[in-house]
């Protein structure tokens, strides 16, 4: 793309970002004044975290049915004024011009209702509202406020209730937040921590067991493959019918007494059946950076027995509020030696190696596999506990809280602290799986969430 034409890109974003608030606060205000002109009800009032509506709704709890006759009679008046804009018609149809904006200004005024009382950013995916997302600034969590709101719209009896415990969750997470905080208002994540979140690809550990995969792929008759890829469902669940069908609809094109193996050489559908019969562990994916920035760090930071002095750089990088964790990865020493050359800044290249047949260009950002010897991490693995992590990191704050220098900060940083440990601790998990006879660690890419 050239510069012209990013600028043009740009341009055409801000303006499309600008009409979207408009439209956001506008809408939010029209819902709100034809709810108040035509039932009499202030939605500001009936939402109240103390109003009189969210009070029953607590002293109830989860009983389900104290729950049946514990709404306040706004909450019903406001469920009955709800579907009565749907009209003569049975359900929600967004193909309904009035439906469609009644759907829009709902969605609106739940987005900016959460924002107002709580910060946050909206992030504009395209024109279907649908996409658009609400980041909360003191929380880590986003919500699609469209997509709520036409559940709410389509689920009939129940929606009030529902919307009144939605976003009372919403303010008890930000109220235990705030006492976490000593009583403040911290603002820890922008919009461009929720934009990585959908632009930045997701990195995986896997252990896969390579000598049960040989077996199925290159020596088993593809009749019997089917066979055993249909016994899996009863295994992994409803949610694996689709893959196995889609799976035995391709195998069924191949010739039933021979391996598929010895008939192709497709990356996906060996990834397919490896995931499906050999995949003995998995580590939860983790965005790319993350994982090179801050896990493979930490790893190779090991439990450190002290910490370094902290010079006048180190302390200007303090007070410039970066985070805590991140800054504690940044001074500490590595205890094992890292290959800043290799893969994700820790893997020498000798440690590397291909799971296809045809040992061709691997291209990690199309989702190739890449086998990582797990003797890289073996012995950096040994020793590592989350538990002493997290108290190694707790006794870093501690440590930089007693220099005099030091700017006064809280440690606000637990959210990626913790994060970060969790992930080293189920790369350590992998790395003992793939350690096993027949057995390999394995690393992919994902593509970033939508």
């Amino acid at each position: 793309m050239s510069e012209q034409d990013r600028k043009k890109a740009e341009r055409a974003a801000r303006e499309r970002f600008s009409r979207a608030t408009t439209e956001l606060r506008e809408g939010a205000y029209r819902f709100a004044s034809k709810l108040r002109g035509q039932a009499g009800i202030v939605i500001e009032e009936l939402i109240d975290p103390e109003g009189e509506a969210a009070v029953m709704l607590a002293d109830v709890g989860g009983d389900a049915g104290a729950l049946e006759l514990s709404l306040h009679i706004d909450a019903i008046v406001f469920e009955t004024w709800l579907f009565g804009q749907i009209g003569d018609q049975e359900q929600l149809d967004l193909d309904v011009g009035g439906h469609w904006e009644f759907w829009f200004n709902f969605g609106a005024w739940i987005g900016e209702t959460l924002r107002r009382r709580h910060g946050g950013h909206w992030m504009i995916g395209g024109e279907d509202p649908h996409g658009w997302r609400l980041g909360f600034s003191k929380i880590l969590l986003e919500i699609a406020p469209f997509v709520f709101a036409e559940q709410m719209l389509r689920m009939g009896s129940g929606a009030a209730r529902r919307l009144l415990l939605e976003i009372d969750r919403v303010h008890t997470t930000h109220r235990e937040q705030r006492e976490r905080d000593g009583g403040q208002d911290v603002e820890r994540f922008s919009a461009q921590h929720y934009l990585r979140l959908h632009t930045t690809p997701l990195g995986q550990w896997m252990a896969i067991d390579f000598q049960a995969l040989n077996r199925w792929w290159n020596q088993t008759p593809t009749r019997d493959l089917i066979k055993e890829l249909k016994k899996q469902v009863k295994r992994l669940g409803a949610s694996s019918v689709n893959m196995v069908e889609q799976l035995t609809e391709a195998l069924q094109k191949a010739d039933g007494g021979k391996p598929v193996g010895q008939q192709t050489g497709d990356r996906g559908l060996f990834e397919a059946i490896a995931q499906l019969l050999s995949l003995r562990r998995a580590t939860a994916p983790l965005r790319i950076d993350v994982i090179e920035k801050y896990v493979m760090p930490s790893v190779h930071i090991g439990l450190p027995d002290k910490f370094p002095p902290l010079d006048q750089e180190d302390l200007a990088s303090l007070a410039e509020g970066v985070d805590f964790y991140a800054f504690f990865v940044d001074v500490v020493p590595h205890k094992y030696q890292a290959d800043d050359e290799g893969f994700l800044s820790s893997i020498p290249r000798e440690d590397l190696s291909s799971p296809y047949r045809d040992k061709t260009k691997l291209e990690l950002d199309k989702g190739d596999w890449l086998i990582v010897n797990p003797r890289h991490f073996r012995d950096m693995l040994l020793e590592f506990d989350s538990t002493r992590m997290s108290e190694k990191f707790d006794a870093f704050v501690h440590y930089v809280r007693q220099n005099e220098h030091a700017p006064r900060r809280r440690d606000d940083s637990r959210i990626l602290a913790d994060s970060v440990i969790q992930a080293v601790a189920d790369l350590k998990a992998c790395v003992t799986a793939s350690s096993k006879e027949g057995c390999a660690l394995v690393f992919r890419l994902l593509p970033p969430p939508t």
